[in-house]
């Protein structure tokens, strides 16, 4: 029969039950949900499995695909997404962080900051993103001199 999916799975029923107990996300669940459903024999086909779980086709394809080349631990991975990376790095707050709390040595102005920013680090970042660095996430002061 065409489009019949050929998969070994590895763990049993009954292991795949207790798997699905344990899940935390609903993607985990669906994984582990579509293993069972192979398993127990209720669906065979990718695309029958698909319409059951509510999913796109191909993307029952790739966590077969997945599970096959990396196993159920490759399969449940979750992933990090990237997220925009901070306009001020981590290394770089500390220093700023050490001269903000310097009573002697502070900024009068945001506008100091980005300009120090740029000399000490060629970081060239907005007064926005200065500001809000400083203002929130630092909790740090311009000084009064």
């Amino acid at each position: 029969m065409a489009g019949v999916c050929k998969l070994e799975i590895a763990e049993t029923v009954s292991e795949l039950k207790a798997l699905l107990n344990d899940q935390k996300t609903a993607s985990g669940f669906q994984k582990i949900q579509a293993l069972y459903l192979f398993k127990i024999g209720q669906v065979t086909t990718v695309k029958e499995l698909a319409l059951t779980l509510g999913v796109n086709r191909i993307t029952v394809q790739r966590w077969l695909k997945q599970y096959r080349s990396q196993g159920l631990s490759g399969l449940l991975q979750v992933k990090q997404s990237g997220g925009r990376k901070p306009a001020i790095p981590p290394d770089v707050r500390v220093g700023l962080q050490k001269r903000l709390n310097d009573p002697h040595n502070g900024f009068k102005s945001y506008g100091e900051i980005q300009q120090w920013l740029q000399e000490e680090y060629n970081i060239n970042a907005s007064y926005k993103a200065v500001y809000a660095t400083v203002r929130y996430q630092l909790k740090g002061k311009l000084s009064k001199k």
